[in-house]
């Protein structure tokens, strides 16, 4: 595994986060949560630009008939590429003073997004938006919902609920995208586990907040390597580039007592791993 990993964008972000590969424009997408922007990178001229939603924003997707699916503090959006043409699918506020924080869309059309209150105290939910645009509550008594990724085959779906300290594992019918069967993966003993990706070995990929790097688990939970990263708080990860062998890194600034130790806090970063991503979804509705 390479794990040598380089600044690909110093943005200096407060709280980076949602890195996703849109292959429509072969550009990264991602979010920086606390002042609400949403991001397009472009490794290709090394261009980032972004606009402002307003409020606080929690990921992004790209949607299938164009434009994104936003997870936001209020609730789930629609708008153009450019944050044009913004329409607000699903009002969420529970819990109250909470926000939706980590998502994803899916292979299969449909978009995951949970939300989170600190502490992180068991009041948040996990929701999922079918593609004829109904919104159903998944999971209850989450702390702070972060990372999800589906194997391979479709028939695993991995989940963080930071607080608790690992990663878990459902079975997951791609047909209708109901979960069952909850369990432990992996226990995470470094910093706390974020967001995550699966590779097209069925590896799964975990980001560490305040853990300095990543973590590399086998589909049987074991773990296989790990990814140093120069900034503490490292929050999700996701492939891209040609041949999707590009692993992507978000970070945060936000609640640092030592910022001169990272200068790079808060940046992109990006490495080689020496295995590809699988594509990203797309939200069909």
């Amino acid at each position: 595994m390479d794990s040598g990993v380089e600044v690909v964008l110093d943005a200096r972000a407060t709280l980076g986060e949602g890195p996703v590969w849109d292959q429509r424009e072969h550009v990264l997408r991602w979010v920086d949560i606390i002042p609400g922007l949403v991001h397009r990178f472009d490794p290709g001229t090394g261009e980032d630009t972004c606009f402002e939603f307003g409020e606080r924003v929690g990921t992004v997707a790209a949607r299938a008939s164009g434009g994104l699916v936003l997870a936001t503090a209020t609730g789930i959006w629609t708008c153009a590429a450019d944050g044009s043409g913004r329409r607000r699918l699903h009002e969420v506020t529970d819990p109250p003073g909470g926000r939706f924080n980590d998502g994803k869309a899916d292979p299969w059309g449909r978009f995951w997004a949970g939300t989170m209150l600190e502490p992180g105290d068991g009041a948040a939910a996990f929701y999922r938006l079918d593609q004829d645009g109904s919104l159903h509550t998944v999971l209850t008594g989450v702390s702070v919902s972060n990372g999800i990724g589906w194997s391979p085959d479709g028939r695993t779906m991995y989940y963080v609920d930071t607080r608790t300290g690992g990663v878990d594992a459902f079975d997951h019918d791609p047909g209708t995208g109901a979960l069952t069967g909850r369990r432990r993966f992996a226990d995470v003993d470094r910093g706390w586990p974020d967001g995550l990706t699966v590779d097209a070995e069925g590896g799964v990929w975990v980001a560490l907040w305040d853990g300095w790097g990543l973590l590399r688990y086998t589909p049987d939970g074991r773990l296989a390597g790990t990814v140093e990263v120069p900034a503490r708080r490292v929050t999700s990860c996701a492939f891209g580039g040609p041949g999707l062998s590009t692993l992507y890194v978000t970070s945060a600034r936000v609640g640092l007592s030592d910022p001169d130790r990272q200068p790079h806090a808060g940046a992109v970063f990006a490495c080689e791993p020496g295995v590809s991503g699988q594509p990203a979804g797309a939200w069909g509705g």
